[in-house]
């Protein structure tokens, strides 16, 4: 890969990559101002991890849990913090959609970056998204 990735050009690719390479992957392009790719992962219980190519990175991401859903908020971002040692390639943060608080799990590559090592970023953000709820659940309640 000589030039960077677009998200619409990384979207070609990732289908071509997911039909050659037989993956349990869906996925679907959203459209608007910063178009972003959308990729369900059936094998993490449908986890819908985004992309999005801006620049020279790529950004990967999916939501955690609403602030609104965490009991403790202080307690909640202290094991945040030391969850996020533990977690390789990823990263717990904090973001306002729509006017509420949303907990994130992401990470970040080069636009440049060959679409295998795209395809490992995206399952093992699906990991640690599973391992990070999990190890986090006694903070989250299931009803906001």
């Amino acid at each position: 890969m000589t030039h960077p990735w677009t998200t619409p050009t990384l979207f070609d690719a990732l289908e071509a990559y997911i039909a050659r390479e037989h993956l349990p992957l869906h996925m679907r392009l959203e459209a608007g101002a910063e178009p972003t790719i959308a990729i369900s992962l059936p094998e993490h219980g449908d986890l819908d991890i985004h992309l999005a190519a801006s620049g020279q990175q790529l950004f990967v991401s999916t939501p955690l849990c609403l602030g609104s859903q965490v009991r403790d908020r202080a307690a909640f971002n202290d094991a945040c913090l030391r969850l996020n040692p533990l977690n390789p390639l990823s990263n717990i943060g904090l973001q306002t959609l729509d006017g509420e608080d949303v907990y994130t799990v992401f990470g970040e590559l080069s636009t440049r970056s060959p679409i295998a090592n795209i395809v490992e970023e995206v399952t093992t953000l699906a990991d640690n998204t599973l391992q990070a709820a999990h190890a986090l659940q006694e903070y989250i309640s299931v009803h906001a």
